[in-house]
């Protein structure tokens, strides 16, 4: 694993001083950083940024702390489900658009707008933009279940 990269977008942002200044932060794990994802196409929908350095595939991590991102990941998908109740959690570990690991978390419910057939960048996908309050309503909705 390389250390953080300042040609990534996700390393300049975690930086300790920055990623709690975000407006969408979550909360900061063993080995991640949850954030909620501007676009609530899917209430709840959050994203966990590894922070320990840049990686880009879960091999390129140690043993250890791919067992951490992984209890990281179990962590708030529990809480995302805890706080919305989804039909069923969807998980997205793709990195085509911003090479650094991160796993998209999406609580599907039976009312969502894409056919839960599909993933939610189906034909149907739509972006969701929240006021801030709503925002911030989300995000401590998934934090009292951290």
């Amino acid at each position: 694993m390389k250390p953080r990269s300042p040609e990534c977008d996700f390393c300049m942002n975690l930086e300790p001083e920055r990623r709690r200044k975000d407006p969408l932060w979550i909360a900061d794990l063993d080995v991640s950083t949850a954030f909620l994802s501007d676009n609530q196409i899917c209430p709840g929908y959050a994203i966990l940024v590894y922070n320990k350095g840049h990686a880009t595939e879960l091999f390129q991590l140690e043993a250890q702390d791919r067992q951490a991102y992984m209890e990281d990941l179990t962590k708030v998908a529990k809480a995302i489900n805890d706080a919305y109740h989804p039909h069923k959690m969807n998980y997205e570990l793709l990195g085509n658009i911003v090479p650094h690991l991160h796993w998209h978390i999406i609580p599907r419910q039976t009312t969502d707008p894409v056919h839960l057939h599909w993933p939610i960048w189906g034909k149907d996908y739509v972006e969701v933009k929240l006021s801030h309050e709503e925002y911030l309503e989300v995000i401590e909705k998934i934090r009292k279940q951290l």
